[in-house]
């Protein structure tokens, strides 16, 4: 019997280990396959993969902020600055590259502003990001006098490598006549986020971000830097955030100032689905990457169903409940698990 028990163990152990986003994923994805026609076709699932990148990139930056216990709301609020921060280097004829780069480094420095505010100044992390979120929005309206800044003009300089990180690179034509392809912004996305995971696995990253977020003052007593993590935390949001931004301005091919609006309460959903606990000190960015892909699935399927998007707000509101629900449930089983092995292991 033994060693069915330790099978059984072992086997409750992976389930246990997978996010919460795992089994809502294919849930989701099962039901509307079902229910929706056209949900599975190549074509929507091309253009499903293409929407979620941008938010997938502020989903792992939500879930590295709040494993910190960092929560981060300003993070909607950079894309539309960053967007229009490079907007303004192109039309400056700055050249792409500087203009990217601006964008990018304005986006860092915004997330250094908020560690700083949160590391040094002691304001809470849910506060000083909300309000960085309303100086975000405001010199977006402001630098953009509230209107888009489209990228491409008559009379305007080329812009090559937009041009041709807009392009499909791979474009399949399969039997029910529409395309599968993947998008330059689907590598960038798909680049950047293995970037991250593998620095977040291979590195300390992963072991000071659970130690601050389970125990600022035990970590300190470890010798963690907890200042500088904190902040080096808050950059890495605000330099994700930027890179989404740019990401954003690619897809719509113009700078929104508006571009990044409830952006932050669906990375914070996606983030919780994934097993982030708002606690800190626990969570998965795999876990929030999938999870960005269920909201998104829920917001495409709910439209091609002809939902209202009112009503979408409303049902990821339910999910965001859910999620939260479903990591509190798992975080009693854990611990009741836990003891029931030091249980077997005593006897």
């Amino acid at each position: 019997m033994r060693p069915h028990r330790d099978t059984a163990l072992t086997a409750g152990r992976v389930m246990r280990s997978l996010p919460n986003s795992t089994y809502i994923f294919l849930f989701v994805f099962v039901v509307f396959l079902f229910l929706i026609p056209n949900f599975g076709s190549a074509g929507n699932l091309s253009a499903l993969l293409q929407q979620a990148s941008i938010l997938s990139l502020l989903s792992a930056a939500m879930a590295l902020s709040i494993m910190a216990r960092e929560i981060d709301l300003s993070v909607g609020s950079i894309v539309s600055f960053t967007g229009i921060v490079i907007a303004l280097g192109l039309r400056a004829e700055l050249g792409e590259l500087l203009s990217i780069f601006l964008g990018l480094a304005a986006a860092t420095v915004f997330g250094i502003v908020n560690g700083f505010i949160v590391v040094k100044m002691k304001v809470v992390p849910f506060i000083a990001t909300f309000g960085m979120m309303g100086i975000g929005q405001g010199l977006a309206n402001i630098l953009s006098n509230k209107r888009a800044m489209y990228l491409t003009t008559e009379d305007g300089p080329p812009l090559p490598l937009i041009a041709f990180l807009q392009k499909d690179i791979v474009s399949i034509p399969l039997g029910d006549g529409s395309l599968f392809s993947i998008s330059m912004i689907v590598v960038i996305t798909a680049f950047v986020l293995g970037l991250l995971i593998f620095f977040f696995r291979r590195t300390v990253l992963h072991a000071y971000v659970y130690a601050i977020g389970n125990n600022p003052e035990a970590a300190k007593l470890c010798n963690i830097r907890v200042d500088f993590w904190g902040t080096a935390v808050l950059a890495m949001v605000g330099f994700l955030s930027g890179i989404a931004g740019f990401l954003m301005l690619l897809r719509v091919n113009s700078a929104q100032p508006t571009a990044g609006d409830g952006l932050e309460f669906q990375a914070v959903v996606a983030a919780v689905l994934g097993g982030n606990l708002l606690s800190g000190g626990k969570g998965s960015i795999p876990g929030a990457i999938l999870g960005a892909l269920v909201v998104y699935m829920v917001r495409n399927g709910l439209t091609l169903l002809g939902v209202h998007s009112n009503y979408v707000m409303v049902v990821l509101g339910m999910v965001l409940i859910l999620g939260m629900v479903m990591n509190d449930l798992a975080s009693r089983g854990f611990k009741r698990t836990r003891k029931e092995e030091h249980a077997d292991a005593a006897s």
